[in-house]
This record gives structure tokens, sequence and C-alpha cells, in this order.
């Protein structure tokens, strides 16, 4: 399903803004864009879409305080630094090197390039304060999200109840179609008896044989009251809460079944456009499911 959801919160760092959109699909899809010195909190937005949301292709923006608020506190370590200092002029004094060479500013250059003389301070209290910030953020987009899609839900359960009426409408058809088959075929069979041998007498046991062995082979009405069944259940199923978009296609996959077996069994004409007028409605709702979550 189709949704769009934003919102806005201020924190410490800044103010955090937050986009989500997904287009239609049949699982779920996220794609995440934070920017890079937020990395860090991509796993965290990506788990509470993930469990809010179970199809669609989602696309989630976050919006970022300048990234110097996120910059890690260097840290000098003294005395180490005091160490290194004494040991590098004690060097210079052993190896007799040229004055110009003990320069303070040559020296410190070499002081600083020793490890763990300056380090960053990786304990940043304001990343924990950001990612409850943040958290909160998302989970308002997602709401005024679901709000959106709740919307496009309700037109999709209006679309797919007028299918099934549709549905029920041709089955109708069907069923005030079928007592008057035999009749049609018997009078058909006796016509091309007729045409092939003009003046013979037509056995009438055998006519009524054949008449009996085509209503026995082309009858529907056990696939006429299955699929009035599953209308009943896909009703029902309408009226569920939790996923619904694999429930309905399952069933829609079983009325789309009886109709081409109803199809297959029955050679009237009017039947046969019937069975076209279920089978392209089933075909709609089919679609129509692979956007339902």
């Amino acid at each position: 399903m189709t949704g769009f959801g934003r919102s806005e919160l201020k924190s410490d760092q800044g103010r955090i803004r937050v986009e989500i959109k997904s287009t239609n699909h049949k699982f779920l899809e996220i794609s995440s864009r934070l920017p890079a010195h937020l990395s860090e909190f991509e796993d965290l937005v990506r788990k509470i879409v993930a469990r809010e949301i179970r199809r669609g292709k989602i696309m989630l923006f976050v919006s970022s305080p300048d990234p110097a608020v996120f910059s890690s506190r260097l840290v000098l370590n003294e005395g180490l630094a005091r160490q290194v200092h004494q040991n590098v002029l004690k060097l210079r004094r052993t190896l007799r090197l040229p004055e110009e060479a003990a320069a303070p500013a040559a020296v410190l250059s070499e002081v600083l390039r020793y490890p763990e003389v300056l380090t960053r301070d990786s304990s940043n209290s304001s990343g924990a304060a950001y990612a409850k910030k943040l958290s909160g953020a998302v989970s308002l987009a997602l709401a005024n999200f679901q709000r959106s899609r709740a919307a496009e839900g309700k037109a999709l359960e209006r679309d797919f109840t007028g299918r099934l009426a549709e549905i029920r409408r041709a089955l109708a058809g069907i069923e005030k179609r079928l007592p008057a088959v035999a009749k049609a075929y018997r009078a058909g069979l006796e016509q091309r008896v007729k045409g092939i041998l003009p003046g013979a007498e037509i056995d009438r046991e055998r006519l009524t044989l054949e008449v009996a062995l085509y209503v026995k082979n082309s009858d529907i009405s056990e696939e006429v009251t299955r699929m009035k069944s599953h209308i009943d259940a896909m009703k029902k199923a309408l009226r569920e809460a939790g996923e619904l978009g694999r429930k309905i296609d399952f069933i829609a996959q079983e009325m789309y079944r009886e109709a081409n077996t109803m199809g297959a069994k029955s050679q009237d004409v009017a039947i046969a456009n019937h069975v076209i007028t279920v089978k392209s409605a089933i075909e709609k709702i089919r679609e129509q499911a692979q956007n339902v979550e």
C-alpha cells in the first residue's frame, strides 16, 4: 500500500525531521537515507519501521543537525606526552643531532604522532539522548504514515466489496441460466440430427440419455456453491485485523480455480460470458491484494 508520514521534533542536538514514504510491493523492503554521521542509528530506525510495517517498499529519510554536534572530544594524555617529550630530547642528545632539529615545533610534532597521546573520547552522552529523540520522531512519522495507509485501506475495502458484489451478480445469472441449459442442448441436438438425417425418426430414449449425460458432465452447481462460500470467507477476512493481504490472495486463488472449472465444464455461451465476468473481477481482487498488508 502507498502512504506518507512526516514528523518533526526538537532535540538538544537540533531539529529532527523524518519522512516515510511507501509504494506497493509484495514483500517488505526498507531503504533508509541517513546522513553519514548518523549511520550508527540506521539499525535503530529500520527496526522501528519493521515492527510496524509488513509489506511495501519503504523509503525513510532523516534530516540531521550540524555534524559537529556529534564530533568526539579529543583527550590529551599529559603524562604520556611528557614521557615521550623527555625521551625524544634524550634520543636527540644521544645521537648528537643538530640543535635546529630539536626546535619546539619539530619535537611537538613527534610527540603528537606517538600513539595514544591524543585519543577520542567515545563516551558521547548526547548520542543516547539523540537516539531516544530520533526513535520518537520515527514513531510519530509512522503513526502519521499508518493513518495515511488506513485511508487507502478503506478505499481498497470498498473496491473489494464492489468486486464481490459483481461476482455475486454473475453467479445469480449463471444459476438463472442453468435450468435452461438442458432444454437448449436438447433442442440444439434435435436440430443437428434433423439436419444430418432429414425425415429420419429420432430415438427419443437415446436423445434423453445424451441430454442426461451432457447435464451430468457440465453440471457446475457445486462450483457455484463453493464460489459463494469463498465470497463469504473473503468478506469475513476483510473484517478481521492483522495481515490480510496473503489471506485475501489465497482465497482469490481458490475462487479463480472454481471459475476455471466452471468455464471448462460448461459449453453454454451465456454461462461462459458470466464466467468471464467472474474471472475478470477475481483478477482485479488479486492485483489489489498485493497492495494489502
